[in-house]
């Protein structure tokens, strides 16, 4: 089984941007992204909430079709682990973590947001052709997942949807 692992972080709060984020309002975009995912990720296409207690969120995701890859539904259970944390497994062991983190100022907006991922391809080899490719697109969606999750908590803020 080959993994492609990744992380990708991104400051929450870079200079002239507003509002301004705090760790809260990150953690709960974290969680309103467990629920509705579409709204944070563009490869998203819908989501079905199978269960939600305690913390634990099992779902089911469309993805949407992109590039050569077709449409698949995917099964994962998200972990809430307040306040800095979401885990998200899907069922074919493929994780990503979503992690809000302070910065060494000790300022409480700087803040920074990492995912780390590891996709799992039973088909490739590595350092293959495919698998380069593959590595490739999960550079790419890594950035733009961590990067739209945060501008869609900040507009969500800034619509009073989260406090």
């Amino acid at each position: 089984m080959t993994t492609i692992r990744l992380a990708h972080t991104v400051p929450v709060n870079p200079v002239d941007v507003t509002p301004v984020l705090t760790e809260a309002q990150v953690f709960a975009g974290f969680q309103r992204k467990i629920r509705r995912p579409q709204d944070f990720v563009p490869a998203i296409a819908e989501c079905k909430v199978l269960s939600d207690e305690a913390g634990v969120v099992k779902r089911e995701v469309i993805f949407k079709q992109m590039g050569g890859n077709h449409p698949h539904k995917a099964s994962e259970v998200c972990t809430e682990l307040p306040p800095h944390r979401v885990d998200f497994e899907m069922d074919n062991g493929s994780t990503v973590l979503n992690i809000v983190s302070a910065g060494s100022s000790g300022e409480p907006t700087d803040l920074y947001v990492t995912y780390v991922f590891a996709w799992k391809h039973p088909d490739l080899t590595v350092g293959s052709p495919a698998f380069k490719e593959a590595e490739a697109d999960h550079k790419a969606t890594a950035k733009m997942a961590v990067e739209s999750s945060i501008a869609t908590t900040r507009r969500l803020v800034s619509a009073g949807d989260i406090d």
